[in-house]
C-alpha cells in the first residue's frame, strides 16, 4: 500500500471530523501563505516525515520502513482564550490513534506541540508513528504518454 493510499484513507477519515473544512498534503502553506491558495479553517495538512528504509528478504524486493505521519491542526481564532483548538485535537487524535489502513501498522501518537508562530492562526502539531511495508510487484501497467504540440512540426525535406 503507497503512501498516496495512505493519505487519500487518512484524507476520508479526518474530513469526516465534524467542522473540518479542508485536509490537504501539507506544502509549509502558512509560510507561504501569499502564493498559496487561500482556505477556510478549521484544516488539517498531512506531512510525511523522513523514513527509515530496511529490505526485507535476500532479493530485497520488499521493504519495511518506521513511517512519521505529521498532522498540522490549523484553527483560526481572534480570541485572547480559545479553548476549542483543544476540543478539535482531541476529536483529532480519537480518529486517527490506532488506526489501520492497508499494510501499514496502527498509527500511534507519539508527540504533540504547537507552533505560536502565525498571528491568528495556531497550528496545533500532531506526530503519528507506524511501520509502512512496500513490496515491487510484477504489474508491467505503463504509463500512457500524450505528447503536446506547441509549435507546428516541419517535415523534414529529402536530401
Amino acid at each position: 500500500m503507497s503512501k498516496l493510499t495512505l493519505y487519500n484513507s487518512l484524507k476520508t477519515d479526518l474530513e469526516a471530523i465534524s467542522g473540518i473544512k479542508k485536509v490537504f498534503l501539507w506544502n509549509n502553506q502558512l509560510e507561504r501563505e501569499s502564493e498559496e491558495n487561500a482556505f477556510l479553517y478549521p484544516s488539517i495538512g498531512v506531512e510525511f516525515l523522513p523514513s527509515t528504509y530496511r529490505d526485507k528478504g535476500k532479493l530485497a524486493s520488499s521493504q519495511e520502513y518506521d513511517l512519521t505521519v505529521r498532522l498540522h491542526i490549523l484553527f483560526e481564532s481572534y480570541k485572547d482564550e480559545d479553548t476549542s483548538i483543544l476540543t478539535l485535537t482531541d476529536s483529532v487524535w480519537q480518529v486517527v490513534h490506532t488506526a489501520r489502513y492497508g499494510t501499514f501498522g496502527k498509527l500511534l501518537r507519539r508527540n504533540e506541540e504547537q507552533n505560536f508562530d502565525h498571528p491568528n492562526v495556531q497550528d496545533y502539531i500532531q506526530d503519528y508513528a507506524t511501520l509502512g511495508n512496500d513490496n515491487l510487484t510484477t504489474d508491467t501497467t505503463t504509463a500512457t504518454l500524450t505528447p503536446v504540440i506547441t509549435t507546428d512540426i516541419v517535415a523534414p525535406t529529402d536530401i
